[in-house]
């Protein structure tokens, strides 16, 4: 995915649209998975947090 694509989603999610919010989620799952480790193991309830907070908070997000 280039800039512009990336771009294009992000704005997307700002806005609300679902698949756009999705497919950002999808693209940091990664980093969102690292951050959901406690004790060597990933925890389920703590990456589901990370993902509502997320949702949550991604309009507030200025481009």
């Amino acid at each position: 995915m280039d800039e512009r694509e990336f771009r294009e989603v992000l704005k997307g999610a700002v806005a609300g649209i679902h698949e756009d919010l999705e497919e950002l989620l999808r693209m940091y799952m990664p980093m969102i998975n690292k951050y959901s480790m406690r004790n060597g193991q990933l925890d389920e309830d703590l990456r589901q947090y990370i993902m509502i907070h997320v949702a949550l908070n991604i309009s507030k997000f200025g481009i």
